[in-house]
């Protein structure tokens, strides 16, 4: 049984080292958005795989994902960029507040991967070279939040975002940031 966990922790691992050497391969081949939604997914089935009930002794605060596609195809690249890092952030300080208190080895080690995947969407997104944006003055939404005390809803929040916003994101931006590359 640790065995097949530490085997799923090493395949989450390798899948996320492509993503990690360019920013611009996260959004300019497809295989590699599609990668990051399944490392998420991982992540809820590693946690299965630790065998331990996933109720937590504190809640955590997460940022609410679900949006309206009209809205969000309106606002700038920028400030979408900018609500996706702002529910990052708040996604690793939940789990780092998790993290925090006593757990077993396998959740653990699962944290480590949850925050060190999140850091690294957080770089990518920073590094991304967005066209110039107008003259605009909107910005970015602080995430609307909710309380949890259930690590599976964490993760899941995680795949949410990754699977609405994040891949909405990449598709949008792609275009641009891709021109004279090969996808």
């Amino acid at each position: 049984m640790e065995l097949s966990r530490l085997l799923l922790l090493g395949a989450i691992l390798f899948q996320a080292r492509e993503m990690q050497t360019s920013p611009i391969n996260f959004v300019c081949k497809p295989r590699a958005m599609k990668e990051q939604i399944e490392i998420t997914k991982g992540f809820q089935d590693a946690l299965n795989q630790c065998g331990i009930p996933s109720l937590l002794p504190q809640k955590v605060t997460l940022p609410n994902v679900g949006f309206q596609m009209t809205q969000w195809e309106q606002k700038s690249s920028e400030v979408q960029r900018n609500e996706i890092i702002s529910a990052l952030t708040m996604l690793s300080e939940a789990v780092q507040a998790v993290r925090s208190t006593p757990q077993s080895h396998c959740v653990h080690a699962l944290l480590e991967r949850v925050v060190q995947n999140i850091k690294n969407m957080v770089l990518i997104l920073h590094s991304l070279p967005l066209p110039a944006a107008g003259t605009s003055e909107e910005t970015a939404q602080l995430p609307k939040s909710s309380l949890t005390s259930s690590l599976h809803c964490v993760l899941r929040r995680y795949t949410s975002l990754t699977r609405g916003k994040l891949q909405s994101f990449t598709k949008e931006t792609a275009p641009e940031i891709c021109k004279g590359r090969r996808r």
